[in-house]
């Protein structure tokens, strides 16, 4: 109690400091909060971000060292947790389906953003595990992708690959609708009636700047004079396109707002599109092309609409910096003929974190906006694991309960709350190392010859750097120097290489990544074999059992039957139908 009366204490004395107002910055810049979450378990960029069934998740994208990660994350209770994914998405395509569960396909081949993958597989936030689905007709990287209202999967882009449009279905899968007449990287693609959409992107499938072509799914291209004053801004890799969607479908209005910049002079715009029209959105006042101080924006803002409030908000950030501005759009007044109103928000983000270059942000329950991950420089070598919440609500207007003391009853009562937290927190740790030490090494796994320790069940996690580093190292093991493939592997044998014991190798992975030890193995080794499955359709089932680290065939089948419901064998044909 001691040391809560002395928080509360010390936030008085902040507040009463002179100069501090916790209103809003200086001139017309409002001031808004950011609250910081646990990093990520694993860093990445060029991912699929997402909120489906209440918990913000995360999939795919490129890691430390500009590799692959075949890995998605959930936020649970205060923790993220881990899961493996059948395919690696870096730089794939990620949409969000009616029923929560989030289809994700494509992606580099390999590190570097070498090659194209056609992977395609279903997120199910309910089992926080993905099914795999038939591939695409075409390998891509850096596709767009865009569900239409008859439920159409409308898939178009390619990055040094030839470029088709295609649509896919659940089940059936793809079905090719032509060669695209311009080669993209990165489209957007756009509903424009019930229909039809448009596909347009400034980057071709190499990098170069494309002439102002926009091409449609049904009918003929058309050029559009406005794109030769204005281009896109934002980078479409690992966004959704529905955060662009201002429109109401229901009645067959069909309106998208993006961010683009004037290419004279660099000045940022908002582009509006309804049907087929495109225009610039008229706006009081403009949009920030530098800071209030003048330091440069990074190249790639963000977009992100909250069609209930009405409103977008554009997210740009100072390279090198903690500050994010972001401005609110109320764009309905813009939609009726008038001038939309811009309001402009600044927030520094804590503990000396740097602000992403590569946004990628989601909207959440009451107009919030998470941000995961994505590029703290032009570097893709070393993406951010930092995650953080932009609080979008005004702060409370004068006349109310004064700031500084509603401030001291938060830290007040927070510090009650933690406190109570770190007793129960602890009492359930403590559960977890009896239970985990109970359990004794040397049993049989999933019949291949893994070690099942008994799985504990709480979803609470440590959140003391040894954990994450513990998780990091167990996680370059198997994806770096492929451990799985080791035939009979213990979970005693992870404990050598990283010189701890089998009791903390096990509760780190039950409680991280939400599996026994024998599950997280299995995951690494299946999918291995469905790619060799899908890309060396020559090797024998028997080889790939081998390659695989599966002690047998007989294990092999079991453990691939037990995942996807069907055979080895009914798998590749469902493959090549």
């Amino acid at each position: 109690m001691k040391h809560l009366c002395t928080i509360a204490f010390v936030a008085l004395l902040v507040a009463c400091a002179p100069g501090t107002t916790g209103e809003q910055a200086a001139g017309d810049v409002r001031q808004m909060a950011v609250e910081r979450l646990p990093d990520l378990n694993v860093p990445r960029n060029a991912h699929t971000v997402a909120y489906v069934g209440g918990e913000l998740t995360v999939i795919g994208g490129h890691s430390t060292g500009f590799v692959p990660t075949p890995t998605a994350e959930y936020y649970r209770e205060g923790a993220w947790h881990l899961v493996n994914s059948l395919f690696p998405h870096d730089y794939g395509f990620g949409i969000v389906l009616p029923s929560e569960e989030v289809l994700v396909g494509g992606g580099c081949a390999g590190a570097f953003g070498e090659g194209q993958t056609q992977g395609v597989e279903l997120y199910d936030p309910r089992t926080h595990g993905f099914s795999p689905l038939p591939i695409m007709d075409q390998r891509r990287t850096r596709p767009g992708a865009a569900r239409l209202s008859d439920g159409t999967i409308l898939i178009s882009g390619n990055w040094y690959y030839p470029d088709y449009i295609s649509t896919y279905s659940i089940p059936s899968g793809p079905a090719t609708v032509r060669r695209a007449e311009i080669q993209r990287a990165g489209p957007f693609i756009l509903q424009s009636s019930a229909d039809n959409a448009v596909i347009f992107s400034i980057a071709g499938s190499r990098d170069e700047v494309l002439e102002p072509v926009v091409e449609r799914l049904k009918g003929d291209p058309f050029e559009v004079p406005l794109l030769r004053e204005w281009e896109d801004w934002a980078l479409g890799d690992g966004q959704q396109m529905s955060q662009y969607f201002i429109g109401d479908e229901t009645v067959g209005g069909y309106a998208w707002l993006l961010p683009v910049r004037r290419k004279a002079d660099g000045q940022p715009g908002l582009l509006k599109v309804v049907g087929e029209d495109f225009s610039v959105l008229e706006t009081e006042g403009s949009l920030l092309a530098n800071a209030p101080d003048g330091a440069e924006m990074i190249r790639y803002p963000a977009l992100v609409a909250d069609r209930e409030r009405a409103c977008a908000w554009l997210i740009q950030s100072v390279e090198g910096s903690n500050r994010i501005y972001v401005t609110r759009v109320d764009y309905r007044v813009a939609l009726r003929g008038g001038k939309a109103p811009l309001t402009l928000y600044r927030a520094d983000l804590p503990d000396g974190m740097l602000a992403p270059v590569q946004i990628c942000p989601v909207l959440l329950p009451g107009g919030r906006i998470a941000i995961v991950g994505g590029r703290t420089g032009l570097d893709e070598y070393h993406p951010s694991a930092a995650a953080f919440i932009l609080h979008t609500e005004p702060l409370p207007e004068k006349g109310g309960l004064p700031w500084w003391l509603a401030l001291a009853g938060v830290l007040l009562g927070g510090g009650l709350v933690l406190l109570l937290a770190r007793r129960l927190s602890k009492r359930a740790g403590d559960g977890i190392l009896r239970q985990a030490q109970d359990d004794k090494e040397g049993g049989q796994g999933d019949k291949d010859g893994a070690q099942d320790v008994r799985p504990c069940h709480s979803e609470q996690r440590e959140e003391s750097v040894g954990t994450h580093t513990l998780m990091s190292r167990i996680l370059a093991l198997m994806e770096k120097e492929e451990l799985w493939r080791q035939k009979g592997l213990k979970v005693s044998d992870l404990a050598t290489h990283l010189g701890t014991n089998a009791t903390y190798i096990s509760a780190c992975i039950n409680g991280q990544a939400g599996k026994s030890f024998p599950e997280f193995l299995n995951d690494y080794r299946l999918r291995h074999a469905q790619r060799l499955m899908t890309e060396h359709a020559e090797m024998l089932l028997a080889d790939i059992a081998d390659e695989c680290g599966f002690s047998n065939e007989q294990s092999f089948f079991r453990c691939f039957k037990a995942r996807t419901g069907l055979t080895p064998q009914e798998w590749k044909a469902q493959q090549g139908d």
